[in-house]
This record gives structure tokens, sequence and C-alpha cells, in this order.
């Protein structure tokens, strides 16, 4: 059953080369890029936009933020936190001197200060009566630092929380209206269950309060709520109050499209937001000058500290290493939370703002889908350095599109979701590639195994044609044992395992040898399927012949013409020796004439009445022509293989080579002999270059009547 599983999802993956299981991946894939909020690529999407703002921090391009901080050598020499509010109040009436803006208190501060005079009487003896007369006659340290807050344009800070036991539920005084336009918002907004604010007083003499909260994502700021809500009425956050109070604008201006929240207003400044309401933050890097410390402003010069000042939004927050209140950044980077809202004032009056509309998600998928249908169309018909190109170039264009959007329009495009989708569906074709070759190779094995064991039928029925073919020639060292009056040797090569070469020879009577040599045209098994056909035409017409055999080959010639429907034709010599007297008679068909050879004399049978071809013409007469042998010549008779055999550079061998061969033999060699020499020469000439043509030699070397014959 799995095995059978198996193989349907191969078939499926081989299915058109693959596309169609990877378009329903891509299909698949694109799902979650579209519908981000249920996205399992949510934790790479935060890091890639974290990486836009690793490589292309913010530039800081306004100076108008200072943070007074109050750090660890403010509280070496000032004394521990919480500072007396006496003291808080002095420096706020230093920062307002200095002619800030506005100031931002990063402190909640929802109790009593308990160094006040008020405060201290309690735990006073009654005894000591007038100490307790002059600290009843001291002004409360809250109301010293309330009359601070009323004197300059001071905007408090109020925590909110989820968790509604946390916190102490306060009320927040309602100082900064918020104006809707375009109708009531339907997208929620972040909704804090419970907030903690400073004392009443202080928010009564404030100029405005913000949530300072900015909820973490993965435990990294990367957006913060411009406007959030209680659910009794509208907060702004900390850094816009900030702003609305420096640049003296009576409300916020929420615009409001379809329910959702498009931008906030704060005077002549418009940021947009995402529809809840938050703002995605472009941080810069680290910058010292953005820090003022408290100690500084208390013993300023002037002309120094407290100029830097001068025009200045001014946030006092404590950055004290056992107080501080950390953050860890988009660019990976821990600051101080005072720092958090101090960028959110630069980005703001920077103008730069990080967007990801709800568009934005369509656009990734269709790139998606535009991409991996391109790799779907182009990769299975390429090769694979191609297709990698074609890859990269699209991983390239995301890449580069992404930065050149979140450089230009702050767009936060997620890049590396659609890059892990293209990377699936770029993988699910190369495993389709490599099932379909996996298959083909399976496929090539069977077909190659196939074709072996057909080669190898076809080879072992060659090759018993071959011995059928060989065994049907006469053998000369066996066929005439007691014979003392000539002696005979053959040798046969084809040029492919079956050959259309054939020799014969055999007793018409006690006194008479016939013996021919034959070549048909072409090679391989249609010529040797031919060449028996000759060889037993030959044979049975010269037996039946008899005494009169001087219409031998033409008797011959009009058997085979009969039935030859592919035309063929064969070259021949044929001879009748009468052994006793050593005359020759003999008939030629187109083919070479034999070489006599008898030591150094070697000449070639004359050739002037030799025919056509047999089955070239089929009513042609073929002559007979005479010649005497003297006891010890040697007829050789060659086919064309020894001609035209071929050496490596194209040259051929030539009857020349033959002739010159012949006479290097001395007088009295065998039949034998000539032809192992002969063999040796060509051999020797050819040097292991392929065979052309079938190579047959017969050599007969007449002896005489009652002779003995040479040793073979």
């Amino acid at each position: 059953m799995i095995a059978r599983l198996a193989a349907r999802a191969r078939r499926a993956i081989r299915a058109g080369r693959g596309r169609w299981v990877t378009l329903l991946v891509l299909a698949v894939l694109s799902l979650p890029i579209a519908f981000p909020d249920y996205s399992p690529f949510t934790r790479l999407r935060l890091a890639w936009l974290d990486f836009y703002q690793i490589v292309l921090p913010r530039a800081r391009r306004s100076d108008n933020v200072v943070i007074v901080a109050i750090d660890e050598a403010s509280l070496r020499k000032l004394g521990q936190w919480p500072w007396p509010r006496t003291r808080l109040a002095e420096l706020i009436d230093r920062i307002g001197a200095a002619g800030a803006s506005a100031i931002g208190l990063d402190i909640v501060m929802p109790e009593p200060d308990q160094t006040s005079p008020e405060a201290l009487i309690p735990r006073l003896d009654p005894s000591h009566a007038s100490v307790i007369a002059e600290l009843a006659a001291l002004p409360p340290n809250d109301a010293r630092l309330a009359a601070a807050i009323a004197r300059y344009p001071v905007v408090l800070g109020v925590a909110g929380a989820d968790n509604a036991a946390a916190l102490t539920n306060t009320t927040l005084l309602t100082k900064t209206p918020i104006v809707l336009e375009g109708g009531p918002i339907d997208t929620p907004l972040r909704q804090y269950r419970a907030t903690l604010a400073s004392l009443l007083r202080f928010q009564r003499a404030a100029r405005g309060q913000g949530i300072m909260n900015a909820d973490l994502e993965r435990g990294v700021v990367r957006r913060a709520p411009l406007v959030s809500t209680n659910g009794v009425a509208l907060l702004p956050a900390f850094a816009l109050e900030l702003v609305r109070v420096a640049n003296h604008a009576p409300a916020l201006t929420v615009d409001v499209h379809d329910g959702a929240i498009a931008s906030v207003n704060a005077g002549d400044l418009r940021i947009p937001t995402q529809p809840d309401g938050a703002l995605w933050l472009h941080f810069s890097r680290p910058v010292r000058a953005r820090y003022v410390s408290a100690l500084d402003v208390f013993d300023a010069d002037p002309n120094t500290a407290l100029a830097r000042l001068r025009g200045k939004i001014v946030i006092v927050g404590i950055t004290g290493l056992a107080l501080v209140d950390s953050r860890v950044t988009a660019r990976a980077e821990t600051v101080p939370g005072t720092e958090v809202h101090a960028q959110i004032v630069e980005s703001l009056y920077d103008r730069r703002f990080l967007r990801r509309p709800h568009w934005l998600s369509s656009v990734e998928a269709i790139s998606l889908l535009v991409l991996g249908g391109l790799l779907v169309w182009a990769v299975p018909t390429m090769r694979r350095q191609g297709a990698l190109l074609l890859l990269g170039a699209s991983l390239l264009f995301l890449g580069t599109l992404g930065f050149a959007l979140f450089a230009w329009t702050g767009l936060l495009f997620d890049a590396a979701s659609v890059t892990v989708a293209l990377f699936a569906v770029f993988g699910t074709l190369i495993t389709a590639a490599l099932a379909q070759a996996d298959h083909d190779r399976r496929m090539s094995q069977r077909s190659l195994r196939t074709a072996r064991e057909a080669a190898a039928r076809v080879a072992g029925e060659l090759e018993a044609a071959r011995r059928i073919q060989l065994g049907s020639l006469p053998r000369s060292d066996t066929s005439f044992p007691h014979e003392r009056r000539f002696e005979l040797a053959a040798a046969v090569e084809p040029a492919l395992i079956v050959g259309g070469d054939l020799y014969d020879f055999f007793m018409l009577d006690p006194d008479r040898l016939f013996f021919h040599i034959a070549d048909v045209s072409g090679k391989g098994i249609p010529a040797s399927m031919f060449m028996s056909i000759t060889k037993a035409l030959t044979k049975s017409v010269a037996l039946r012949a008899g005494e009169d055999a001087a219409s031998l080959l033409t008797q011959t010639n009009i058997e085979l013409a009969r039935d030859n429907p592919e035309s063929m034709f064969v070259t021949a010599f044929a001879a009748i020796l009468a052994v006793e007297s050593g005359e020759l008679t003999y008939w030629t068909a187109g083919h070479e004439t034999p070489f006599v050879c008898n030591g150094n004399e070697v000449y070639q049978l004359d050739r002037s009445a030799s025919g056509p071809p047999l089955c070239t013409l089929e009513t042609f007469e073929y002559r007979e022509q005479y010649w005497r042998l003297r006891p010890g010549d040697s007829l050789v008779l060659f086919t064309d293989g020894i001609a035209e055999a071929e050496n490596a550079a194209g040259a051929l061998y030539g009857k020349e080579r033959l002739a010159q061969c012949l006479r290097r033999l001395p007088a009295g060699t065998s039949a034998a002999a000539v032809v192992q020499a002969v063999r040796a020469d060509v051999g020797a000439f050819v040097a292991g270059a392929p065979a052309s043509d079938d190579l047959t030699l017969l050599v007969l070397r007449w002896l005489g009547p009652d002779a003995t014959p040479s040793a073979r």
C-alpha cells in the first residue's frame, strides 16, 4: 500500500515536469503571505523588517530632542532615587528657564512624596513640638513640584497595563481634546485595562499626559500606539503629546477612513499610522549628543549645558544602571526606554514614517505568484546554471525592491517570506526534476538491459551464422589428405561478423579440380546470405556441367539472377585445373584475375575475356580462357579486401604491394606459407585500422603429376 502511494506521488511530481505539483505548492504558500496575521512566517518577516533598519538606520536630521538623564553620576552626587520632589521641581525650573519648548517627565508619581515635611511629622516624637511646628509651616514638596509643572509646558507620562489588579486605577484628566474626522473608529485599538498616572494635583498642573507604553513583539520594540484607549476615552502617546505641546496645538485630529485610523495630526504635522493607530518606528544609531546629565543641568554654566536645551523638547528619564528601564530596538540595540520616546519624537519631526498598509501583503503575494510562475514556466526546460541564475535574479530583484521601497517610501515590504516561498517552489521543481531524472535513469537502465539482452541474442545468432558460414567453406588442410599433385590454402576475414566473400574447391572427377573465389556486393548479413546462395548454385551448376563446362559461369549467372529481389551482384573468378597436365580453364566475372608466382616471377592472368559481375546482365555469355601452369607455380586468388585495405592515413594496400610481397617469397614456398605471408604484410600495412571490406585469399600450388608436396 505504501509503495503504491509512493509510486503515485512520484508520478504526480513527474507529471508535467513537476509543474502541476509546484503550482499547487505556490498557491498554498501565497495564502500565508496574503494573510500575514495567520502566517507561519511572522518571525521571519519581523527579522527581515529589522534587517532593513540594521542596514539603513534613520538619518537623524532634526536635533530638537534632548534627554536629561538621571544617570549614575547624578545619583552618586545628588542622592539615591527617589529624589525629593523639591529637587525634581528645581530640575524642571532649570530646564524651563533654559527655554525648552516642552518638558516630558518619563516618570510616574502616583503617591505623595515621602520626604515632604507633612510626611515627616507623624514619624517624630510629640516632644519635638518646635520641630513639628517648623515642618508644618513649610509648604508640601508636591505643591512645590505642582507649581513648577504649572509654570512650564510639562507633559506627564502614564503607564498602561493589561492586568487591572497590577495597577491602581486613576482618573485621567482629559487634558488633550482628540477630534475625530471621518466618522467613528471601528478598528480595534490598543486597549489598556488599567492605567497608572501621577497624582491628581500634578495632572491638573500639566499641559498634557500620554501613554508611555510601547508593546514588545517577541521582546523587541518595533511599533508604538500613537492613539490607544482605556475603554472610556482615547489616549495619546507620550511622544505625540510632547509634539502637540511643543507645537502649541490645542488638540489632536484623528483622520478616520472606513472605520480605521489613517493618520493623526498635531498642528500642521500629519502622521500616517496603521489602521489601529500604531506607528512603525524607524530607529537611528545611538547618539551620545542626545543626552545631558541631570547633574550638568544643576551645575551648568548657562552657556554650555543649559544652552543645549533652548527650543528643544526635553525628556527627563532615569538611566542609572540599577533603575533604567531598558528596551531592545529593531536594530538589536539595548537602549533606555526614555530614548525610545526621544526617537519617536525625532521620527515625527523628520517625517520619517514607516508604513505597512494592508494592501502590501497582497502585493507580496502577487510578487510571489509572478516570480514563482516564472520559475515554474522556465526552470523545467533550463540547464542547471540557467535555473540557478534565474532564481538568483529573482531573489536579487526582491531584495533590491524591498530596500528601495524602504529607503524611498518607508514601505515595509516583506521580501524574506517571498524569498523562502520561492526557495520552496524552486526546491519542488528540483525535486520533480530529480524524480524525473531518477525515472529516466531507471528507464534507461531497463532499456539498456533490454538492448544488451537483444544485442547478446543477436550476437549469439551472428556468431552462429559466422560458424555456419565459415563451416560451409571447405578446409584446405583436410579436403585432400592424400593428394600429391597440388596443395591448397585459404583464409577468410569478414569485415563484420559475417561477410559476402567466398571461396570453394572440389574435384569434378579424379583428374579435374574446380575452384573459385567470389565477392558479393555489400557486407554483413545480406551479403552473407547471398554468398551462401552463390556458393550453392555455383557448385550445383559445376557438378551438373560434367564434361561440358564451357557455359558454367553463364548458367550460374542465369540461376542467380532469377531470384534476386535486392538486385545484388557478385564478382567471381572460377577455374578448372587438369591436375595431371596443369592445364587451366578459367572464367572471369568482373573480378581480379589471380597472380601467378614462382620465386621472383610474378604476373597476373590475362582477363581480356572478362565479363560483367554476375546478376548484372542476365543473358551474358561468359567466355573461357586458358593457361598452362608449370610445376611449382602458385595461383594467388584474392578479393578486393586485399587491394583496398586502408591504413589510418587512408592509403590503399593495392595490387602492386601484393605483387611485391609475392616476389619476396622464395621459390618452393608452400600455399599455406603464401597465405600467411600475405596476411602478415596486409596486417602490418593497416596497423590496426578497422577493415573496410572482407578479406579472402585462396592459394593453389600445382606440383605436377605424382609430385611430393612441400611442408605446409
